[in-house]
Formats: structure tokens, C-alpha cells, sequence
């Protein structure tokens, strides 16, 4: 063979590789759909797990601003004696406004990190002894009102050890496009097609291949709790790992369904939504690395998707490059014939367009079943953020190699947002 016949061979197999992971899992979804349709009762029966049974821990590190809301909406399904604050080293209010709102509050000093609150509250409270089920949620998340009715159903189940909530943007109204909701529209758009085209699939039980349970909030088995390592070291992030263990020791499934819904706070800025997306990023590749390759269903399905997130990342960022150069140079792409193993001139200019069509036609449907128009606006920025997306992928994956953590955390900037401006994307 050639080394013209094998480039284009090579891109062949390239080229067939896009798209074919989230089209699987979009068709093991709409399987789980239509298979769950006949179980769904209109009535719930008695639960194995009811709300007495829950323990709240909510890591915080100086979130005097978002903490009454994320406490308020609790205590409107869940006592406040079951409610636990883990305050990591704040230096403003955050203690004092959780216990004179009825809630446990564990004044951490000095801080050590979100997953060492979380553990140290815990154990502090002994929480695993006296509690079925633990939900951990961010303090600037709020709770949907209907969560317990919707997940603790799920722990009927023997073998669901995690139930994984499902994360909505939280929206501000709002006329006109403005630039600290760019990020939240963004994200309403990629929550929608992730936990659609991976998480209801990937969280079915004869799949059962998730590799993330969210920390804004999600729900752990205490029995399977005491076996995870919450406090690995060098990790940047918990979330991934605590996921990572429950596949890696067979502790397990991780159950999910749309309707347990919370929302969370988004960064309002460009500055806080890089830091926030490289730390998820470097914890992410950071747990892969950690935990290793070893054979299992779980391994195949997160292989697959590493392999198209490297592909697209990588084609993402060279396709404006590659553009620039042909419209200076004239320089085009090799491209493949599938009749025939010949080169054929592409022009990066129709690739470049194709890419901005398929990614704004993604914002157009879900803009239409959020019935949120003004995401057509926004998602004109959109392709600018999936590079900067790209390339964070991309520099997370190099940085794990060498960067370690101590946990330790910085809040990003919160607003008081007036009640009538808020409410879920």
C-alpha cells in the first residue's frame, strides 16, 4: 500500500470514529426509554430509604452569599438537623449563617480542600452510622422540590449504590443577550446533550458504564461510602474519583434520572469559567490516571470516549489554523474517497463551515425543547468556547502528568441575584 492509499485509510478510520460513540449511546437511551415505559407507575409504593434516612453535607469555603438559598431550598424537603455544613477555613459568614438557620456547622481550620471537608464531616458526625443514604451538594446549588420523590425510588434497588443527580443552569431573566449569562446559556446547551446522549444511557442498568456521579448533588449508599476513598492525594477534584472507585471495587450502580433535578451557579466571567473548567479538566485526567486501565464494560465505554474527545479536541483546534493558512497559502487538506483510496483537495473553509453549522444546529434544537430562544443568540459564541474548552482539555491532559493538589480551593465570585431573576435554565 501506498503511503498516499494509507494517509487516506488512516483518515478514513479518523473520519467513520466521529460521532459513533454519542450515536450508540443516544440509541441505548431511546432503548432505556422505551423499556421503562410500560414499568412507570402513577403511584409511588413504600420506599426502602425514606427522607429520616438522608444526611445533607454541604462542602463550603466562603459562600456567605449562596448558602441561604442552597439551605432554604433544602430545609423545604429535609429537616435542618439533617443538614451538615462543612466549612472549610471560611473567613466570612458561612458558619455562623448555617447554624442560625438550624443546620449542623463543622469549622474546619485551616482548610484542607473540598474532598477533606466532606470526609471530616462525615466522620465527624458519624454520619455513616446513622444515616442509609448521604447527598452531597455544592452550596451554591438549589435543590429541586421534588428530588427525594424522584431519587430515593432508585435505592429500592439493591445494586444501586449512587443515585446521580441531574444539573440544570441556573437562569436569570433577562431581554437581552447579556455577557455573565454567556456561560450559563453555554452550559444549558452542553447539560442537555450530555446527560440526554451519555448519562441516561450510560446509568441504565444493563449498561451501568457512568463515570460521573456530579458533586453539586448526588446521593451516596452509606454502606458503600465507608469503601471509597473521598481523600485520594493529588487530585484536584473528588467527584471523578468517588465515581471512579464505585466502578473500579464493583461497589455498585450508579442510577439516574432527569426528574432528581438541582441547579447550580455558573461563572459569570471568562476568568472564572477557564479556572473552572481546568480544574474539572486536570481532575478528570488526573483520575484516570490514578485508577488505570483494567477490563471491564466501564473501560470500553470510557475509552471510546476518551478517543473522540482527543479526535475532536485536536481536529476542533486545527481546523481555524488550517483555514488561516489555506486562505494566506492555498494550502488544502488531503481528503479521503471512500470508492476509491484517492487524494482529493478539500477546502478548510467548507470543513470550518460545516463545523460552525453542525454546532449552531445543536444550539437551534436545544433552544427549541428549552423553549429558551435567546440561546439562537448566544450560541453565536458558542464555537469560541468549545475551543477554549478544547484546548483545556487538551493542556489539563499534559498538566496531570506532573501537577499534584492538596485539595485547597478558591469560590469563584457570586452575586446576590434577586429571587424573581432566578430560576433553572
Amino acid at each position: 500500500m501506498s503511503t498516499t492509499a494509507a494517509l487516506n485509510l488512516i483518515m478514513m478510520v479518523l473520519s467513520a470514529s466521529l460521532g459513533i460513540n454519542i450515536a450508540f449511546w443516544c440509541t441505548v437511551g431511546l432503548l432505556r426509554f422505551i423499556a421503562e415505559l410500560g414499568s412507570r407507575k402513577g403511584a409511588a409504593g413504600p420506599r426502602s430509604i425514606g427522607v429520616a434516612e438522608v444526611a445533607v453535607v454541604i462542602p463550603a469555603h466562603n459562600e456567605e452569599i449562596a448558602l441561604p438559598k442552597c439551605i432554604a431550598a433544602l430545609k423545604a424537603i429535609i429537616p435542618a438537623r439533617q443538614i451538615y455544613v462543612a466549612s472549610d477555613g471560611s473567613k466570612d459568614a458561612t458558619v455562623s449563617i448555617a447554624r442560625g438557620l438550624g443546620c449542623r456547622a463543622l469549622d474546619i481550620r485551616p482548610n484542607g480542600g473540598k474532598a477533606k471537608a466532606i470526609d471530616r464531616a462525615i466522620k465527624h458526625y458519624r454520619l455513616c452510622e446513622r444515616y442509609k443514604v448521604v447527598l452531597i451538594q455544592d452550596a451554591d446549588s438549589e435543590i429541586d422540590p421534588d428530588y427525594f420523590d424522584h431519587a430515593l425510588p432508585l435505592f429500592d434497588d439493591p445494586g444501586v449504590c449512587v443515585v446521580a443527580g441531574h444539573v440544570l443552569s441556573r437562569w436569570r431573566d433577562h431581554r437581552l443577550p447579556r455577557l455573565d449569562m454567556l456561560f450559563a446559556a453555554y452550559r444549558t446547551r452542553l447539560y442537555r446533550i450530555l446527560q440526554t446522549a451519555f448519562q441516561y444511557g450510560q446509568s441504565w442498568k444493563w449498561t451501568s458504564v457512568s463515570y460521573i456521579a456530579p458533586g453539586f448533588a448526588s446521593m451516596y449508599r452509606t454502606q458503600a461510602l465507608t469503601q471509597i476513598d473521598i481523600t485520594a492525594p493529588g487530585l484536584v477534584i473528588e467527584d471523578f474519583n468517588m465515581t471512579f472507585e464505585v466502578q473500579r471495587k464493583g461497589l455498585g450502580r450508579v442510577a439516574y434520572t432527569p426528574k432528581a433535578r438541582c441547579s447550580s451557579e455558573d461563572p459569570f466571567n471568562l476568568s472564572d469559567y477557564r479556572k473552572q473548567v481546568q480544574r474539572w479538566y486536570l481532575g478528570f485526567w488526573q483520575t484516570v490516571r490514578r485508577h488505570g486501565v483494567w477490563p471491564s464494560r466501564f473501560w470500553l465505554s470510557l475509552g471510546g470516549l476518551l478517543a473522540e474527545l482527543l479526535v475532536i479536541s485536536i481536529f476542533a483546534l486545527t481546523l481555524p489554523l488550517a483555514t488561516i493558512a489555506y486562505l494566506t497559502t492555498g494550502f488544502e487538506i488531503p481528503a479521503f474517497s471512500i470508492s476509491q483510496l484517492a487524494i482529493r483537495p478539500v477546502s478548510p473553509v467548507i470543513l470550518l463551515a460545516l463545523f460552525l453549522a453542525v454546532d449552531y444546529a445543536l444550539t437551534v434544537v436545544v433552544a427549541i425543547i428549552e423553549r429558551r430562544p435567546s440561546l439562537m443568540l448566544y450560541g453565536i459564541a458558542f464555537p469560541a468556547i468549545r475551543l477554549l474548552d478544547a484546548a483545556l482539555f487538551l493542556r489539563a491532559l499534559v498538566k496531570s502528568f506532573s501537577a499534584k493538589s492538596d485539595g485547597r480551593w478558591v469560590s469563584p465570585a457570586r452575586y446576590a441575584i434577586p429571587d424573581a431573576d432566578r430560576r433553572p435554565a
